[in-house]
């Protein structure tokens, strides 16, 4: 039986328990072990430090060289495959017209090319970009904005470099370029390599591979528990040419750490910052080109916590050893045992066990924290049980609809089409309707994205509308008027596609003669609105009552899963709505919220 003092302890808020019991032991021992504890603490976090520094920079430049190394392969790998290119060793020599831009006009010789270097890309993930140079000066490149300032680079001193060498690697130091990179306002390093044919030693071109500075850049990190100044890559110059911080690279190096960073092998010393301030500075040689890999860390920032801590500790301490047992026997009834009551049901929770509630004997603290938790987990149970409902029927609905876009007819006949197509001498056609068939899927797989942006929408439904018509050319045509400002927006994939595949069969199919369908887009405050109009025979009423009441057809399963999905991502006041009219067509809209979106190139 409990007496009236231990009930009222037990009621006691924590705070208040702390400081009835826990204030001699606070107070008293921290004011004795401060000194020692500085000196010996602030020797251990300099020597971690110092050896956490130098071991994360050899690291660092382990990897950086193999950033470079790989961009070497990259132009390795590139000149074998260059060299399997039949067309660009029999390459006949052109005069180019000064002024004219370099551009092949052989198509098939550009895709060739250009997916060899895309294909190298994709293995060697570390290059930025590459350009190629033919021998006609024609230009090949993995992005088209490379192409810009083609006619500088072709009277760089960098292009002569590479022109007048023997095949070798030949790198140039990063820098700013307005020729042959993805961003002029980003420092790019460069490697040049000639390609000659291994058979003929002839010239087939020259190849340029950039390596974003902030791909070097991405791979620092912080060193020790003291936040650093940050790593940087000095070159011989003394000229920043890589920093985790934008507004130094191109900077030259403080004049009071040149002397100290070039002219030593490895450094790692104690020194003046350019505030006076002590720092530990590490500068580490690497690759083949003396860079230097520098590092700073402040002193005063290393040992702050320590000398807090330290001055506390140690004015502390003796006082409270005695203190704290007697302290501890009685805060293991008052505090210590519920808290372990309460930690082994989070046990349970952990384990997935959130359906016995927890137990609650005080009105204190943790006993608060106890009814709060048991009014947790009645929520986290419901939301769960939705969560996992949602989720659920999210996955079926992209699942079915991924899965009806790859259903196998459609790809049967399309490859009976190109067969066709071939067989009646039309390559050209054939070639396009391959292409359309290819760039269909990939944007329909898209890599697993389920959000892409409405231009690689657009061009999903091209290239399906391009086959459809040409199946069809008698049944329809088709226009697409969607405006330039919303083609960087976000879209589930596979939105549009639907509701142009439901009018063509449902639609003009039926009508029995020829038909038009058009694709545009609006906007309406907030919400982006996407219109497919057709002028077939329109929905009948008991099928369109159906659908706006909520029931699931087969004939509309496109409609109703773009519907369902546009719901689950953005909310319900989002999808589709139908206006038709039988014997005159239908228009869907399909409403979905104005967000931002990233191009990808799929």
């Amino acid at each position: 039986m409990h007496t009236g003092s231990d009930n009222w302890f037990r009621n006691q808020k924590i705070y208040t328990k702390i400081i009835l019991i826990f204030f001699p032991l606070v107070v008293v021992p921290l004011l004795l072990l401060s000194l020692l504890s500085y000196t010996i603490n602030t020797d251990a976090a300099i020597k971690k430090t110092k050896k956490n520094m130098f071991d994360e920079s050899r690291l660092i430049t382990t990897r950086i060289d193999t950033i470079i190394a790989n961009a070497e392969s990259f132009a390795n790998s590139a000149m074998l495959d260059l060299n399997k290119e039949v067309k660009l060793k029999t390459l006949e020599l052109k005069q180019r017209q000064e002024g004219d831009p370099p551009m092949s006009d052989d198509h098939i010789l550009r895709n060739q090319i250009e997916n060899k270097l895309d294909f190298a890309q994709l293995i060697f993930r570390e290059v930025e970009s590459a350009i190629f140079i033919d021998r006609n000066q024609n230009v090949y490149t993995t992005d088209e904005s490379l192409i810009e300032g083609t006619l500088e680079g072709l009277e760089s001193s960098m292009y002569r470099d590479v022109e007048n060498s023997n095949g070798i690697m030949k790198w140039f130091p990063m820098g700013l370029r307005s020729f042959w990179v993805m961003d002029k306002q980003k420092a790019v390093l460069t490697v040049g390599k000639k390609i000659l044919d291994t058979e003929s030693m002839d010239t087939l071109g020259y190849l340029f591979v950039n390596v974003s500075e902030k791909t070097l850049s991405s791979v620092y990190h912080p060193v020790g528990p003291a936040k650093s100044n940050g790593y940087y890559i000095v070159d011989t110059r003394g000229v920043i040419i890589s920093s985790a911080d934008e507004s130094k690279i191109m900077q030259p190096v403080e004049s009071n750490k040149k002397v100290e960073i070039l002219g030593q092998e490895t450094l790692l010393e104690e020194t003046s910052g350019a505030n006076g301030q002590k720092i530990l500075l590490t500068a580490m040689p690497f690759g083949n080109s003396d860079w230097k890999l520098v590092n700073e860390v402040d002193l005063r920032e290393l040992t702050r916590e320590t000398r807090q801590v330290s001055s506390i500790i140690l004015i502390v301490g003796g006082i409270c050893l005695f203190l704290a047992i007697v302290g501890a026997v009685i805060l293991s009834r008052a505090i210590a045992a519920p808290i372990m009551a309460l930690a082994k049901h989070v046990n349970r929770i952990r384990d997935e066990n959130i359906d016995r509630p927890v137990e609650v004997k005080s009105r204190d603290e943790i006993g608060i924290l106890g009814s709060g938790l048991n009014i947790m987990l009645g929520r986290v149970n419901d939301l769960l049980v939705k969560v996992k409902e949602e989720q659920q029927l999210k996955r079926e609905y992209e699942f079915a609809l991924v899965q009806n876009q790859i259903k196998p007819h459609f790809f049967y006949n399309t490859l009976d089409l190109i067969y066709v197509l071939c067989k009646s001498g039309e390559n050209d056609e054939a070639g396009k309707a391959t292409k359309a068939l290819a760039d269909y899927y990939r944007i329909a797989l898209s890599n697993g994205k389920e959000i892409i942006t409405v231009r690689e929408e657009v061009r999903n439904l091209q290239s399906y509308l391009y086959i459809q018509s040409a199946r069809y050319s008698d049944l329809f045509d088709f226009r697409i008027d969607i405006p330039n400002e919303l083609l960087n927006y976000a879209i589930p994939k596979l939105t549009l596609q639907p509701l142009v595949e439901n009018a063509i069969y449902h639609g003009i199919k039926e009508k029995g003669s020829f038909g038009h369908i058009t694709v545009s887009g609006s906007v309406q405050g907030d919400t982006m609105l996407l219109r497919v109009t057709d002028d077939g025979v329109g929905f009948p009423r008991v099928l369109l009552e159906s659908f706006t009441g909520g029931k699931e057809l087969s004939e509309s399963f496109g409609l109703k899963s773009v519907d369902e999905r546009m719901k689950l991502y953005f909310g319900d006041r989002y999808g589709i709505r139908i206006r038709s009219e039988e014997g005159k067509g239908t228009e869907v809209t399909v409403e979905i919220p104005l967000t931002d979106g990233v191009s990808h190139d799929v």
